[in-house]
């Protein structure tokens, strides 16, 4: 028994080193506490009730899309060429999360699917927009079912992109306690980088103290609190229609995970995209794009159905 609790305390003794191990690295790393401007022309910073927002504006009219981003990421992919693209058709806005790209970091321990939904109604409140078609690649595409679920009176319709109920393997090492804290504080940008503009935009997010924390606690928030709410119910709500893309090289999130997904929806349109991987959004812009904008022409919005 004495032996047994030696090395228990040994354990949670070399886990709380391991963790403000992490926490000191990261600060070599996050030398900004708070981010001073917006990224580029078309950003800005929205100020909502729950807080700062770090806001993509593009596009005009009275049809707005919703762009919420994936893991690790930011407003910095959708400006890869999918927001300027369905901006030729629509009002597109793209929000940071709490925790990432260059909104607030004042949100400790909540983190993570439901509060991003929360934070995405928060921004159209204050923008003024009443109905969107909301799309959402990868986690984002938890948040945007999660948003449709609970808010479906905000919604016309959905899109999912390399979105399904599979765990990621780049997200697997950082889970762990102790060593996710010392893996993340060496991991410079937790995400693929795919121009010189891409990587300054993420650079300068992850610069922001906290940062890494806040994706910490929701890469583990998502295997929990925030899971048990995806599998319990949430797909099923929603009464709205959905298009589902995925790539069919996608390492991330296997496809078969993303049809498996289709079967829980009501209504569900399913695209697989050849040759692609996980970003589609900026492996097939263009064809994405013309995906979206036809989906949003062939469904009705809500205000149809309800007439």
């Amino acid at each position: 028994m004495r032996i047994m609790l030696l090395v228990t305390a040994g354990l949670v003794l070399a886990l709380f080193l391991a963790t403000q191990v992490g926490s000191f690295m990261s600060r070599e790393l996050e030398t900004v506490m708070r981010a001073e401007a917006p990224s580029d022309p078309e950003t800005r910073f929205v100020e909502t009730r729950s807080g700062r927002v770090h806001v993509l504006d593009v596009g005009a009219g009275s049809d707005v899309i919703l762009l919420l981003h994936g893991t690790g990421r930011s407003v910095a992919d959708w400006q890869e060429g999918l927001a300027n693209r369905l901006g030729r058709t629509h009002r597109v806005i793209g929000i940071d999360y709490y925790g990432l790209g260059l909104s607030d970091r004042a949100h400790a321990g909540r983190y993570g699917l439901a509060l991003w939904a929360e934070q995405a109604l928060d921004v159209l409140d204050a923008l003024g927009i009443e109905r969107v078609t909301v799309v959402g690649h990868s986690a984002g595409g938890a948040v945007a079912a999660i948003f449709t679920a609970d808010h479906s009176e905000r919604v016309d319709r959905a899109v999912f992109i390399g979105h399904g109920l599979a765990v990621d393997p780049m997200q697997i090492v950082p889970i762990l306690p102790g060593i996710g804290e010392i893996a993340m504080a060496r991991t410079a940008i937790f995400s693929e980088v795919f121009s010189e503009n891409h990587e300054r935009r993420l650079r300068a997010a992850y610069a922001i103290r906290g940062t890494r924390a806040a994706l910490l606690t929701f890469l583990r928030r998502q295997l929990t609190i925030d899971g048990l709410r995806l599998v319990t119910g949430t797909y099923e709500d929603i009464r709205r229609p959905v298009l589902q893309v995925h790539g069919t090289q996608d390492a991330s999130i296997p496809i078969t995970a993303a049809r498996q997904l289709t079967l829980r929806l009501h209504d569900a349109q399913f695209l697989a995209v050849e040759g692609v991987g996980h970003d589609v959004h900026i492996e097939a812009g263009d064809q994405l794009a013309e995906a979206i904008q036809a989906f949003a022409r062939e469904t009705p919005t809500r205000r149809e159905v309800d007439t």
